[in-house]
């Protein structure tokens, strides 16, 4: 009887310790090991949490869009620096000219500077090409959300009837040619797409907790160890229907300051978007995007470079695209579109 009940005994205490090691290890494992199920902490809320309560300082208003005959079949809005004069001056000159795709539009969004003579020289620029859209919150790292923020709106109300919107930051080489021709593809099979966002896709993306890095989030901007899905920023596409549905989603999203995630991730979900994966045809490393585009191999199976280095580098892409397009559509390639002045930007430095 005695050894019977000492039995018991180590066997209660057995099941005690099995039962307080499996609430400690759920209490520990909980944060990062299962996060399919874990809230996304930039979840809609039902009411106004992001107001974006910003003004223009320049608006070139409904003649991007409307004054023209043609109708407007991609619209191109660049995230662009306020000093980043020649960028803007050779994406105007090479891959989004008007004088090689008649129904393409291109718009600047850039913040504030407190340099006054920079934000007259971005006002002169403006007052030139009447591409510039900006609101008055500083341009920083950090406030690139709200730039992202006011692209939505601005296209929402300034260029709603465009097909297609292309994103891209201003130190990359579109393929224009390939780019449209792969949207043509996709309207012939499927006209009426909608809802959706075309891009590199991450998933399972790691969250930076190296606090000397720059991309660094303490557990209290963001406590999940891994990204829900999301894009990368150098460049997606999105639908036509989709920049008012997701302004309109941003202002119930809480503010978030990594604009990749937050823009594409937070606020597309939040606007039910649909991804689809682009992501053989981008090329981020430059070197590796120079050789992809110089090769006539490999040409063709890439849309997107980055080339955050001197700007001859992207004219020198762009003239080996103008190239490659020649034989396919003679009438539209013509001299003119090689009429840059290259000794004038021949030192060019990234900005």
């Amino acid at each position: 009887m005695q050894y019977y009940y000492i039995l018991l005994l180590l066997l209660s205490r057995q099941i005690n310790s099995s039962t307080s090691s499996n609430k400690q290890e759920n209490v520990t494992s909980k944060p990062g090991s299962t996060p399919a199920p874990v809230i996304n902490p930039y979840h809609p809320r039902d009411h106004i949490v992001n107001p974006h309560n910003f003004s223009y300082i320049l608006n070139p208003g409904h003649s991007v869009c409307d004054n023209s005959n043609s109708s407007v079949y991609l619209l191109v809005y660049v995230h662009s620096g306020p000093t980043n004069y020649q960028r803007r001056m050779v994406i105007r000159e090479t891959w989004s000219t008007r004088t090689l795709f008649p129904d393409l539009r291109l718009v600047f969004m850039i913040g504030q500077t407190l340099d006054k003579s920079i934000m007259k020289a971005i006002e002169y620029e403006n007052e030139i090409y009447q591409d510039i859209v900006q609101e008055d919150f500083i341009d920083a790292y950090k406030n690139l959300s709200y730039k992202g923020v006011m692209a939505l709106k601005w296209i929402s109300t300034y260029c709603p009837q465009t097909k297609y919107v292309l994103k891209v930051d201003d130190d990359i080489v579109v393929n224009t040619f390939t780019l449209i021709n792969h949207l043509k593809f996709l309207d012939k099979h499927n006209p009426n797409k909608h809802s959706t966002i075309l891009c590199l896709l991450w998933q399972a993306m790691g969250v930076m907790r190296d606090s000397k890095s720059k991309w660094y989030l303490s557990r209290e901007d963001f406590p999940l160890d891994k990204f829900p899905p999301y894009c990368s920023g150098s460049a997606f596409i999105l639908t036509g229907d989709m920049p008012a549905k997701m302004y309109n989603a941003s202002l119930y999203v809480p503010f978030f300051w990594v604009d990749d995630y937050y823009i594409t991730g937070a606020v597309a979900t939040a606007a039910n978007v649909t991804y689809a994966q682009l992501g053989s045809l981008y090329t981020i490393p430059q070197q590796l995007a120079h050789t992809r585009f110089m090769s006539s191999k490999s040409f063709y199976t890439i849309m997107f470079g980055h080339f955050p280095g001197s700007m001859n580098n992207m004219r020198e892409i762009w003239r080996r695209i103008l190239t490659m397009q020649k034989h396919k559509f003679p009438t539209r390639v013509e001299l003119l579109s090689f009429s840059w002045d290259e000794t004038i930007h021949r030192n060019d430095k990234a900005s």
